[in-house]
């Protein structure tokens, strides 16, 4: 190779080494995101399973309270914290919807990014 063969391709490899730094810091910046968005997705399930122990709970109390009086202030209460939670789980559904449409876009892009730079 020539020196001005050399001094034509150095700015080049160069313009790709910033390329690809580029590229790794994005992927970096991904990967915090996918796991900001593993650690939501967990707190929803915890979300999920609180409801369905106040399900459970719930069911238990038809079969234990004999007082009629009794067991409806119970289902009252049950209920009210059942609203309570549904209306936290249908925030936590959006929320996992709105994170699993950005990540559906993150994994394109990173796909668009890692063929282009495989190219």
């Amino acid at each position: 190779m020539t020196l001005e063969e050399s001094r034509e391709i150095i700015p080049l490899m160069e313009s790709m080494i910033g390329q690809i730094e580029e590229q790794q810091t994005l992927m970096a910046e991904m990967i915090l995101e996918m796991q900001n968005r593993d650690t939501q997705l967990s707190l929803m399930q915890e979300q999920n399973q609180k409801l369905q122990k106040l399900n459970s709970e719930l069911s238990e109390l038809l079969n234990i309270l004999p007082n009629t009086e009794e067991l409806l202030s119970k289902m009252e209460e049950q209920k009210t914290k059942i609203e309570l939670l549904e209306n936290e789980n249908q925030q936590w559904q959006k929320l996992a919807q709105n994170l699993n449409s950005e990540n559906s876009l993150l994994l394109k892009q990173n796909t668009e990014l890692l063929n282009w730079n495989s190219k």
